[in-house]
């Protein structure tokens, strides 16, 4: 092997683990095995895709962040505020891009594109923001229960990097899903994300 090819791939291999390290550090841990206790019929779903071409190439505030890369958790917000509003003519409904629109006028992104759970309410002074320290079932029953939808924090597929989902009901055996990755009108299992939860959050109409 000829020595000027060594540096290049000394520094290929350092890319390749470099980025290995950068996935594996993105990936959530501690998740708990979330099945429902009881059966939650779904409400009329209001469904959202990130990736949607109306807002997909929109930046999450003043970040590099786009939508359609990161937008999982503003498209579930807005699902979930939109489904409170068709069942109370009293709500305000969004699309993804409306709530990111707002989001990124009142500064709720930090510069990664991450939302700040308490600048929220700053921008919606009429919603309850419950972000919660551990992940239980328990809560995401009595969410479902008051006609709140959890925001839940999974892996995607399973073994991926991280992701949002929006639990709108359940089957008896699974929790059923709003997922903005995924096209369709259908709620899907959130087996397909390996039944694991790393985080719970709510955002609902209604201010404490």
């Amino acid at each position: 092997m000829k020595k000027k090819y060594i540096p290049i791939i000394l520094l290929t291999l350092l890319l390749v683990i470099a980025g290995a390290c950068f996935f594996y550090l993105r990936r959530p841990k501690n998740g708990v095995e979330a099945l429902p206790s009881a059966v939650y019929e779904p409400p009329s779903v209001v469904y959202y895709l990130q990736k949607d071409d109306r807002w997909k190439e929109d930046k999450l505030g003043q970040s590099v962040y786009t939508m359609g890369g990161s937008g999982c958790l503003t498209s579930c917000i807005a699902s979930a505020l939109s489904i409170q509003a068709e069942e109370s003519s009293q709500h305000e409904s969004f699309t993804p891009g409306e709530l990111n629109r707002l989001f990124t006028e009142k500064q709720v992104y930090n510069a990664s594109g991450d939302i700040v759970w308490g600048e929220i309410k700053n921008a919606l002074p009429e919603t309850t923001v419950e972000v919660k320290a551990s992940v239980s079932t328990k809560q995401i029953d009595t969410w479902l229960e008051n006609r709140i939808y959890p925001l839940a924090r999974v892996k995607n597929n399973g073994n991926g990097p991280s992701h949002w989902v929006l639990i709108v009901g359940s089957d008896g055996d699974n929790y059923l899903c709003m997922d903005p990755l995924r096209p369709g009108n259908e709620p899907v299992p959130l087996s397909v994300h390996g039944n694991m939860v790393y985080s719970i959050r709510a955002v609902s109409w209604g201010a404490e």
